[in-house]
């Protein structure tokens, strides 16, 4: 997607992409979390629409399983089940290998844009003048051959959370970079399976989520459609919690989950294909909006920048918010790469991460083992959020904000206006 912001702008975009790729679906090595669960939140959506110039979008022809966050999803989170209404706000779960597939599509199509697969870069071309980037050095098959150098106009790092930048920046004596990180040690275990129509029918939901209840029950679990009569599910699990494999242990660990609902439809369900399994620490974000130098003719987005505890489902749109910082950039009439100018997109994009930090690494703390740098004021406000959860099992307007604002529609002060903070306390007092 950011070969496809930046086409319109250049002569030719060339993606360096180290995977082997293959032509039948979107997994590949470097995307270790592509066979699991992902949601795509509905600001998320209507900005991929508006990258990919497709006004007629159509989300199932990309994998993507749109369900009311209200009343078509049942979710259990602080010990309560949110209350079900039609919303009005789509969230759209993905079958990660055919969106990644259908995108990758869309983006060759255009003429401008070439991909070299294979293609590991190793390291920056620094200019002489030393305050700006001038193209990458890069090396293709298995590493052993020679090294060869691409000079280019803008280099942009999309390469994911394993970014090489930190230590290229620092070794150009260019820059150097701080990490902010929240430590959950989160797994997830995902089989597929397949239920029987008179369960599929039976369901009042198309998507069932169970979260952990912290500080101490550490296991949650989700279910949704993949079309063709497929259902993903995957058991998560934070601090050391992690679902078994194989098909007994797996129903095991699905019916130690705070709610057995989900084991009720597991154990009704014919398991299909092997499991898989994934690892990720928690969240990163490395901080170059605080750098004090930045080089021109260079940028970072996406998980490159600040990937986050992938349970919150936040990831690909904030990829997507990312490029329409870049687009805009690229956009302005008079548009430069000078340090300065790159220096400002950092600080950008950098601003964008708030929001969405606090609201996946103050959660985080709640349960015991998290380790890391805790935002301030995190204990005030995670009782503030424990508070609206439990408020959220039976008041429909406070639900309906927290998922407007959970899912970046609107702004997190809606869920502090003095109406809401009168019923915080309130619950917070009795209950």
């Amino acid at each position: 997607m950011t070969a496809k912001t930046l086409s319109p702008f250049f002569r030719e975009v060339i993606i360096l992409e180290k995977d082997t790729l293959n032509s039948e679906n979107g997994l590949h090595k470097g995307v270790g979390q592509g066979p699991h669960s992902h949601v795509l939140l509905p600001s998320g959506m209507e900005i991929l629409k508006q990258l990919l110039d497709s006004p007629e979008f159509n989300p199932r022809e990309y994998g993507i399983y749109p369900a009311d966050a209200a009343e078509e999803l049942k979710w259990f989170q602080f010990g309560v089940w949110k209350k079900r209404f039609h919303s009005g706000v789509n969230m759209g779960w993905c079958h990660r290998s055919q969106f990644e597939w259908r995108v990758r599509q869309d983006v060759l199509s255009v003429d401008n844009i070439q991909l070299s697969s294979t293609a590991r870069v190793v390291g920056l071309m620094v200019a002489e003048e030393g305050n700006r980037i001038k193209g990458v050095q890069y090396q293709t098959g298995s590493g052993k051959e020679e090294i060869k150098a691409l000079e280019a106009d803008l280099v942009i790092d999309a390469s994911g959370r394993g970014t090489h930048t930190p230590k290229w920046l620092s070794e150009a004596n260019i820059a150097s970079v701080t990490e902010d990180e929240v430590r959950t040690q989160i797994s997830y275990t995902t089989r597929r399976f397949r239920l029987p129509p008179s369960l599929k029918d039976s369901l009042d939901w198309k998507v069932l989520a169970i979260y952990p209840e912290p500080p101490h029950v550490k296991r949650g679990g989700m279910i949704y459609p993949l079309g063709n009569g497929e259902w993903m599910t995957t058991l998560v699990g934070f601090n050391g919690e992690i679902a078994p494999s194989d098909i007994d242990g797996y129903m095991d660990y699905a019916q130690s989950l705070p709610q057995p609902e989900l084991y009720e439809v597991l154990k009704q369900s014919t398991p299909i294909g092997d499991p898989l399994n994934y690892r990720v620490p928690g969240s990163l974000w490395r901080r170059y909006d605080d750098s004090k130098q930045w080089p021109g003719n260079y940028a970072v987005v996406g998980d490159a920048v600040c990937s986050f505890n992938p349970i919150y489902g936040q990831g690909i749109t904030m990829v997507l918010k990312d490029l329409q910082k870049l687009r805009a950039l690229l956009e302005r009439k008079e548009s430069d790469f000078t340090p300065a100018t790159m220096t400002h997109l950092q600080k950008q994009i950098g601003k964008g991460k708030i929001i969405p930090w606090l609201m996946a690494a103050s959660p985080d703390f709640m349960y015991t083992g998290t380790t890391g740098n805790k935002p301030p004021g995190v204990s005030i406000m995670n009782s503030y959020i424990k508070a609206l959860m439990k408020l959220a099992g039976k008041d429909q307007d406070i639900h309906q904000r927290f998922i407007e604002a959970f899912t970046f529609l609107k702004s997190p002060t809606v869920l502090m206006t003095p109406s809401v903070i009168g019923k915080v306390v309130v619950q917070k007092l009795f209950g």
